[in-house]
C-alpha cells in the first residue's frame, strides 16, 4: 500500500504568519509610513466606554463621547420629550380643541359670544394634530439618522417645534382674525 499524503505537500511553518517587515533583514527601514502614531502606556489595554471587557478585542478602542455631544444628546433628548408631550396633546385634544380654546379664552376675560367660526377653529385644531404628527416623524427619523452618524442633533427637533408652533399660530390667529364681530368685541374688552 501507498501512503495517502503526497511527498510534495510542503510541510506548515510552525511560526506566526509575519506582519509587514516583521522578518527584514536588520537595518531595513520600511518606505510605507506607520499609519497610526505610537500609543502612550501599555498597548494591550483597551479603552472601554459603554462596552463589556469580555467582548472587547484587545487593541480596539472605542472613542471617547466628548462633553460637547454629551450636552447634545442631553438637549436633543429634552426637546424630543417635548415633542411626544406636544403630538399627545394635539392628538387629545382634537375632539374638542375649538370648545377648549374658546374657554380658555373666556376664562381670560375675552367676550367669545360673538365668535362664529366655530366648525373652522375645530378644522384648525385637526389640521395641527396631523401636522404635529407629521412633522414629528420626519424629526424622529432625521434625529435617529444623526445620532447614529454622532452629528449634532439638538436643532433638528428644536426646527421641528418652531414648524408646528408657526402653523398652529398661523391657523388659530387666521381663523380669529376672520370673524370682525370678534375681533371688535376682544378690542372692546381690551380697551375696557
Amino acid at each position: 500500500m501507498t501512503d495517502p499524503r503526497p511527498e510534495s505537500t510542503p510541510r506548515r511553518d510552525p511560526r506566526p504568519a509575519p506582519r509587514y517587515g516583521e522578518y527584514a533583514p536588520e537595518g531595513w527601514v520600511s518606505p510605507v509610513p506607520d499609519p497610526a502614531p505610537p500609543r502612550e502606556g501599555p498597548a494591550d489595554v483597551p479603552t472601554l466606554i459603554g462596552k463589556d471587557a469580555s467582548t472587547s478585542r484587545p487593541g480596539t478602542a472605542a472613542a471617547p463621547v466628548s462633553t460637547g455631544r454629551r450636552v447634545d444628546r442631553v438637549v436633543t433628548f429634552v426637546l424630543l420629550g417635548l415633542a411626544v408631550y406636544n403630538v399627545v396633546s394635539a392628538l387629545v385634544l382634537v375632539p374638542r380643541f375649538s370648545t377648549t380654546l374658546l374657554d380658555t379664552l373666556r376664562r381670560g376675560g375675552y367676550d367669545v359670544s360673538s365668535f362664529s367660526g366655530e366648525a373652522d377653529l375645530q378644522r384648525a385644531g385637526t389640521t395641527i394634530a396631523i401636522v404635529s404628527v407629521v412633522v414629528f416623524a420626519l424629526m424622529i427619523w432625521w434625529t435617529l439618522r444623526r445620532l447614529r452618524a454622532g452629528k449634532v442633533t439638538f436643532f433638528v427637533p428644536l426646527v421641528a417645534g418652531i414648524v408646528v408652533s408657526v402653523v398652529q399660530l398661523v391657523l388659530v390667529f387666521s381663523i380669529f382674525l376672520a370673524d370682525p364681530a370678534f375681533v371688535q368685541a376682544i378690542l372692546d374688552s381690551g380697551a375696557g
